[in-house]
């Protein structure tokens, strides 16, 4: 074969144009459209499922070291941001558009356009078909009008071929805007999310009552991003409310919006009811300690008796220059409210009072985590059952373990019992026996109420005392920080947010009900009548189709064509 024949035999390559069109086409595929539609709603459930930009540790003791990486690689934990669900969402923005491009002139045309004749070959193919055969009657005008008068509300168009007569009516012949505005609509909510998603931004900010800031943080990924707003909000008051299970009732923030230094707006925000100031919607999101100013009670425990006071504040740390403990009090709360009913019993909440939680180091000690409460434990019976605090040796809040120190330390009187009891019992020079330490009580009880004198509830308070000699000498710690008094401060947690295509998106929400209920609720509903000499009368047929709803559509169908046989019989009379 020759070079010559053997590029003759050879296949046409398609040209650019060509090329470009068939690509134009796929875009624009029904088929494309629904895999792309169908892989976006499988992301945006695994989005859904998958709490989005939480703490990188939570998600690693969630799911493990394997799971935590390949969830991480694929970038599930901040999946609206990723460039693979960006570019599907892209693609199906261009299927969409191609789709659009390539049909609504189309469509535009099909519903300006209404040809009122119908070829025979054409009417043995409709679905609703019915004739009459008309004598002796000649007026085609009479039956063109008996026919409009029974569709009050339709369009109609005549026509004529030779002594062929038709007429056409019309019901919702803008159905197809339906189609156009549901496609259009998905589109248009596609752009918002996708201008949400590149312009927009949703990040927390934590405020003291009476300071003021003008900085939000957010996660982005793997990554914690930070953005400057460009004005301050300030919180004036913070205010709480509380359940009787210890639940917040209701938390409400009073805010004032600094710009250019002057104040431009204030006001007070709950929970769904957001501040909206130049195009950013700030929420109320949460509620912590800002910083309250806290009092400790120091009780050492060296046997001295010694009761000193320590000032500090929540997130901060505090050192005792003697002994080097070292305390940094991480949460302050003045609420405690727990179930003490037994269990299978009916629930019975009470609240423990304020609580001060700190961390406590020292030479030699071995790092604890402490919940201190400031009042002592009265039962539901009312029982006095001493001071109490929470002990966790892991530092984590789960392995908190209640110990009941005995003495009920908001009564320093008791301090004094329980060290005048240990002295005379050290007295004793070993001898243990119940009757020598009654013995040593009934003296510790002289010398620091009197000789026979005996206060109130002195039985209680002898229970307790008892109780701390068994367990304040375990305590490890050359002192015993316990809360005596507070200067509550709460800090506001806001959410900052802002989305460009949140407005872009109830547009097109709204254009998509109003498309579907065009294409649901408005079929387009087409008639024909044709009308011909035949025999010395007239052959009067009667056609018509629907897009949707043919049931009702049946059913109209024939008792039109009962109601024109009645008036096409009076003409004939």
């Amino acid at each position: 074969m020759t070079p010559e024949a053997f590029m003759a035999n050879m296949p046409r390559m398609q040209s650019f144009p060509s090329f470009f069109k068939y690509i134009w086409q796929r875009l624009g595929s029904m088929s494309l459209a629904i895999i792309l539609l169908v892989v976006l709603a499988i992301a945006s459930v695994i989005g859904t499922v998958l709490l989005q930009n939480q703490g990188q540790a939570d998600y690693l003791q969630q799911f493990g070291p394997l799971w935590y990486w390949v969830f991480r690689s694929l970038g599930l934990f901040d999946m609206y941001h990723t460039w693979w669900f960006l570019t599907i969402l892209g693609f199906l923005m261009l299927s969409l558009s191609a789709c659009l491009w390539r049909n609504v002139p189309k469509m535009l045309k099909d519903m300006r356009s209404r040809k009122a004749t119908v070829t025979d070959k054409a009417l043995k193919h409709f679905q609703y078909s019915n004739r009459w055969q008309l004598d002796g009657v000649s007026d085609v005008a009479a039956i063109q009008a008996a026919f409009q008068k029974r569709l009050q509300g339709w369009e109609f168009r005549a026509a004529e071929e030779g002594d062929r007569h038709s007429i056409r009516a019309d019901k919702g012949r803008w159905n197809k805007w339906g189609y156009i505005l549901v496609h259009s609509a998905i589109l248009v909510i596609l752009v918002g999310g996708w201008m949400g998603a590149h312009f927009g931004f949703r990040g927390n900010m934590a405020v003291p009552e009476g300071s003021a800031d003008n900085e939000i943080s957010f996660l982005q990924g793997t990554q914690t991003g930070h953005k400057t707003m460009p004005f301050m909000v300030r919180c004036n008051s913070f205010f709480i409310d509380f359940y009787p299970t210890g639940a917040p009732k209701e938390f409400r923030s009073n805010l004032t919006i600094i710009d250019g230094g002057k104040e431009v707006l204030t006001s007070d925000i709950i929970v769904n009811e957001p501040l909206y100031y130049k195009g950013v919607r700030i929420y109320q999101a949460s509620f912590g300690d800002g910083g309250s100013d806290i009092v400790l009670k120091l009780f050492h425990m060296d046997g001295s008796e010694a009761i000193t006071t320590a000032s500090t504040q929540v997130y901060k740390s505090w050192t005792d220059k003697d002994t080097g403990i070292v305390l940094k009090i991480t949460d302050f709360k003045p609420y405690n409210v727990e179930n003490l009913a037994d269990p299978g019993q009916a629930k019975k909440f009470q609240d423990l009072g304020p609580a001060v939680e700190y961390e406590m180091r020292g030479p030699g000690l071995k790092p604890v985590k402490i919940k201190s409460f400031m009042n002592p434990f009265v039962d539901l019976n009312g029982v006095n059952h001493g001071s109490f605090m929470m002990i966790s040796l892991t530092g984590d809040d789960a392995d908190y373990k209640p110990v009941a120190l005995g003495l009920d330390l908001t009564h320093p009187v008791e301090w004094k019992l329980f060290h005048a009891f240990m002295k005379h019992l050290s007295a004793l020079s070993g001898k243990q026996s119940k009757q020598a330490n009654l013995e040593a009580f009934r003296a510790a009880m002289n010398d620091v109420f009197g000789e026979g004198e005996r206060p109130k509830g002195f039985q209680e308070m002898a229970m307790r005392t008892l109780q701390a000699v068994n367990m304040l000498p375990q305590l490890p710690w050359p002192i015993l920080p316990v809360l005596s008094d507070f200067t509550q401060h709460y800090y506001t947690g806001l959410q900052l947010a802002r989305d460009p295509g949140m407005n872009v998106v109830w547009i097109g929400s709204a254009l998509l009900v109003f498309g579907l209920c065009i294409m649901f609720y408005m079929p387009h509903r087409k008639l024909w009548l044709i009308v011909q000499p035949k025999d010395g009368g007239m052959t009067v047929t009667l056609a018509g189709m629907v897009n949707r709803n043919h049931l009702v559509f049946n059913k109209d169908f024939h008792d039109l064509f009962t109601k024109l046989g009645d008036d096409f019989a009076g003409l004939s009379s």
